[in-house]
């Protein structure tokens, strides 16, 4: 590992103010005393599992956070975060605490990156504020209208022109007529046009009025008659008061001019009528947004309008999804070679609904349908009674079928059946925008606002920047534009100028989502806060990693103290102070083994000082295989790939590395790991777009390790995720006490009420609701902790109890089980990805992300036959020191040893040096990325200028 040239830390940072800890106690820290300056950038490293985040996390933030919590009053805390109070004996200046951590992020589909930094939020405000509309049938612009704008609009006709200011009157029946016409006359009106007449108000010519009116009639009340561009104090108030007397209408009736045709020219339309011999321009004037041309009405433009996750705004048939589950053929006849005698229709395969194609063979003699042809054989109107039955004899085929379905989806079963025929694709009604019909019709700049969702944040930025409004607008969006600048700008900064914005967050690496988050922290401008941030480098290339330092610094230049948990040397270069925590993991951690600045740390015996500075340490762990054999996949072109070819190596140690955004996901998760899965037949999402994928497999199986956790409830405990707490129950079972009691393994499990403490059910503690205040956990006063019930605990193997095995390490379950090979090798694929230190029963909620991912590689490898297989990894060094990453290393060499195949997205330096073969994708991100920049072993790579991988590599090896 390299040691960069770091920034000179802030001077006399060790005699500044500092957060006074004592005594922490939280998961396995021991006791430690732990003092963290404050304004000052702080960096917490240590091997995985040795402590940080309960340092971090558990300990200064929980308690920070709920310090402030507890400011505000009973009420309000019912709806905040509960955290639970940590284990210390004194905690002294700890301010009000923020965390930015990679837990938590959002999976469903309507979370994105323009809400989660509230940039959406700025997007509505701005387009309930100043968008113009423009009518979706007709196309021309709709706009408000009132006294001032319509006042304005008449400065436009010549001086000479007459008019007349009216209202059109509604009424229920005669005898509300006459109710209004005398309420009317008695407000001062004195002047009413009915079918092309216009009347008096007054008694005299009440009876010939009524006698005009009818039900189909349309009755306008004159308020005044004026000259264009004469006294405009009184066309105001005429105006204003037809308006109010029209509820949001009015009408001008301008006498046409002998001389010209101009009037008919004019915006908005106008219809000719005649009244009393005279011929006049009828304009129409709507407060409420009516299109003029073609009478549709709009939505007053408010926020909700413009959300997809409210009824108002979102699309009727997604709901805001973009997307909509409908039946894909492809699944439902995976192979149309088939005849439907032989299963082309492959939900009706399955034992419980193989009725389904008896009843189909059975009819289709009488129908005319070939059941013995290849289905792609099958003519339209073949098929069309395969999809749509037979409603003549009662069969309804394939719709008939899922409608079925549907209305037994309550079944846990049945919905997982259905959904396995199922794909999810683009909203026909609203093209995958989101929103309805007349939220898109407004506009700013001639984009909408799913248009504007769907730029990038480099794209957004320049659409802002080269915003031309008038001043009345300008001057309501300044402050909206400027808001979202900034978040912009952040985003930006921490490299995510590439992202769209309506892009999901599931979607998204972790890294990526601790990046977004951090620009809605950043966009706050607090500060005297404490901010804990949990690896926000994860998923950063190494050139990308000084742009977000800088924002960091940033952060602490504001006034604030950040707290970072980190491995990644460049940070903690830079960093102020630096905590490590170890010496190892779990029970051999929670101690302070350095704390001080950076620039002590070489003289330091620590495990990172002996990886950052000792050079015996980066011994590269390579196996110098040759790349011999290799998968081209030919003509890749989906998201920002340009139509690439790429040669994948077989039976090596391959990695995929690039900046950020360059399409290294695109590339490996989304086109080359289903497309290899549907060669090989196993069932998988549809790939990108590509051309071709050629080359013979030497291997059997393909399996993807994301960055996605399993087992995070309090029951999922590793000897479980492992499959060894079956071996071991039933060595339980088979004692000489329980064969005596009738035992069975089931007794043996905390998940099963035969032998679970019925108290706690099996896990060992009771949550009670304090209601305002966090859920405290107190010790089951039954079992004691102990999660078993007494007549389970009296049972012994080797004089411990089911519970001691629970609490017994890896590495000491492992020696305790000798002459138990299936335990043992079970147990010993733990050791294998450095788990030797959890316990058997910790649950896997209280893990670490680095841990969490490592037990999720154990279970793959315990699932790797002796097949030869590919195996994909996404980042897997997310979470770890270089300690782990070595013992990760030599664990995934092995698997190459034995014949697997082995591709890697990663940016690790240790993981490229020990690569075989390293794919560069690039040079840039977005569109200016999508290449292979170059290919083949390290040497090569570092040798390319063009590759920013390469030079990194370079300076890793001393060159």
């Amino acid at each position: 590992m390299t040691v960069r040239k770091s920034k000179k830390a802030i001077p006399e940072i060790v005699s500044r103010p500092a957060i006074r800890l004592r005594g922490g106690r939280a998961h396995n820290l021991k006791s430690v005393d732990v003092d963290v300056p404050l304004g000052s950038l702080t960096v917490i490293c240590g091997v995985s599992g040795s402590g940080k985040t309960s340092l971090a996390f558990d300990t200064l933030y929980a308690e920070g956070q709920r310090r402030y919590i507890e400011s505000f009053s009973s009420y309000a805390r019912q709806f905040l975060e509960r955290l639970d109070r940590p284990e210390y004996d004194t905690l002294e200046n700890l301010p009000p605490a923020i965390a930015v951590s990679r837990k938590g992020a959002s999976r469903n589909n309507r979370s994105i990156v323009s809400s989660s930094a509230e940039i959406d939020d700025y997007l509505r405000l701005l387009f309930a504020k100043i968008a113009e509309l423009r009518c979706i049938d007709c196309g021309h612009e709709v706009i408000r209208q009132n006294a001032s704008n319509v006042l304005a609009w008449t400065a436009s006709l010549p001086t000479s022109i007459r008019a007349m200011v009216s209202f059109t009157l509604k009424w229920d029946d005669a005898t509300d007529l006459a109710l209004q016409l005398a309420h009317l006359q008695s407000s001062g009106f004195v002047r009413i046009i009915v079918a092309e007449k216009s009347f008096s108000l007054s008694d005299d010519d009440r009876t010939a009025l009524v006698a005009a009116v009818n039900e189909k009639s349309e009755v306008a009340i004159v308020v005044d008659r004026l000259q264009m561009g004469q006294d405009l104090d009184r066309w105001s108030e005429a105006l204003e008061t037809a308006f109010a007397w029209g509820e949001g209408k009015a009408e001008l009736l301008v006498l046409k001019d002998p001389e010209g045709d101009i009037l008919s020219e004019l915006q908005p339309p106008a219809a000719g009528l005649v009244i009393d011999g005279r011929a006049y321009w009828q304009y129409h004037f709507h407060e409420d947004l009516i299109c003029n041309h073609c009478g549709r009405q709009y939505p007053t433009p408010d926020q909700r309008l413009f959300s997809f996750n409210s009824p108002i705004g979102a699309c009727e048939r997604c709901e805001g999804l973009a997307e909509v589950q409908e039946l894909d053929m492809k699944k439902i006849v995976p192979d149309e070679s088939k005849s439907l005698r032989q299963g082309a229709i492959a939900p009706w395969t399955t034992p419980a609904y193989s009725h389904e194609l008896d009843e189909l063979l059975a009819l289709a003699k009488s129908v005319k349908l070939d059941v013995d042809a290849p289905y792609s054989k099958l003519t339209k109107s073949q098929r069309a009674i395969v999809m749509d039955g037979v409603p003549a004899r009662d069969f309804g085929g394939l719709k008939g079928f899922f409608r079925w379905l549907e209305k037994k989806k309550y079944k846990m079963h049945i919905r997982i059946f259905a959904a396995r025929w199922h794909s999810y694709l683009p909203c026909p009604q609203c093209n995958g925008q989101r929103l309805r019909p007349e939220s898109l019709a407004f506009h700013i700049a001639g984009q909408n606002i799913a248009q504007l969702n769907a730029m990038t944040v480099g794209q957004l930025q320049k659409f802002l920047a080269e915003l031309s409004l008038d001043s009345v607008r300008a001057k309501t969006a300044s402050s909206i534009v400027q808001q979202l600048s900034g978040r912009l700008s952040y985003l930006a900064d921490v490299g995510l100028e590439y992202l769209q914005l309506d892009r999901p967050l599931r979607t998204l690496s972790g890294g990526e989502v601790t990046r977004v988050n951090l620009t809605s922290v950043l966009g706050s401008n607090l500060v005297s806060m404490l901010y804990v941030l949990d690896e926000p480098t994860v998923g950063l290339h190494a050139d990308d990693s000084q742009r977000l330092i800088d924002v960091i610094c940033r952060l602490r230049d504001r006034g604030n103290t950040v707290l970072v948990v980190e491995h990644e040397p460049p940070l903690i270069e830079q960093a102020d102070y630096l905590l490590e925590v170890g010496p190892l993991a779990g029970r051999l951690g929670g101690e302070i083994v350095f704390s001080g600045p950076p620039s002590q740390l070489a003289k330091a015996k620590t495990l990172t000082s002996s990886y950052l500075y000792d050079a015996t340490r980066n011994i590269a762990l390579r196996r110098n295989r040759a790349a011999t054999d290799f998968i081209t996949l030919s003509g890749a072109c989906g998201h920002n790939l340009q139509n690439i070819d790429v040669e994948f190596p077989q039976q090596v140690f391959c990695v995929v590395s690039g900046v950020s955004g360059s399409g290294k996901s695109s590339l490996v998760n989304e086109t080359f790991v289903p497309a290899i899965q549907q060669r090989l037949g196993m069932p998988t999402d549809e790939p990108l777009p590509f051309d071709k994928l050629a080359g013979s497999l030497r291997f059997d199986d393909c399996i993807m390790i994301d960055q996605g956790i399993s087992g995070r409830s309090t029951r999922s405990v590793p000897v479980t995720m492992v499959k060894a707490f079956d071996e071991i129950r039933s060595l339980f079972s088979q004692t000489r006490d329980a064969v005596s009691r009738n035992m069975t393994p089931s007794n043996f499990s905390f998940n099963s009420a035969e032998g679970r403490c019925p108290k706690c059910e099996g896990i060992g503690y009771l949550e009670i609701d304090m209601i305002f205040l966090a859920d405290v956990q107190v010790v089951c006063p039954d079992c004691h902790g102990q999660r078993f019930c007494p007549e389970v605990l009296a049972v012994r193997y080797r004089d411990r109890t089911i519970s001691d095995v629970l609490r017994m390490s890896v590495q000491e379950a492992n020696d305790f089980f000798r002459g138990t090979p299936k335990i043992q090798d079970r147990l010993a694929v733990l050791s294998e990805v450095g788990l030797d230190y959890i316990e058997l029963g910790q649950p896997t909620s209280t893990l670490s992300a680095g841990e969490s991912q490592r037990l999720r590689l154990a279970n793959f490898l315990l699932n790797v036959s002796n097949r030869s297989t590919l195996i994909v990894m996404d980042e897997p060094t997310t979470g770890l020191h270089f300690y782990d990453v070595e013992k990760l290393i030599q664990c995934l060499q092995k698997l190459v040893d034995r014949g697997h195949s082995l591709i890697v997205v990663e940016h690790n330096e240790q993981f490229l040096n020990a690569a075989d073969w390293i794919i560069d994708i690039g040079p840039g991100s977005a569109t200016r990325g999508g290449r292979v920049v170059v290919a083949g072993p390290p040497s090569t790579i570092s040798a390319c200028k063009e590759s920013k991988t390469g030079y990194f590599i370079t300076q890793s090896l001393g060159q």
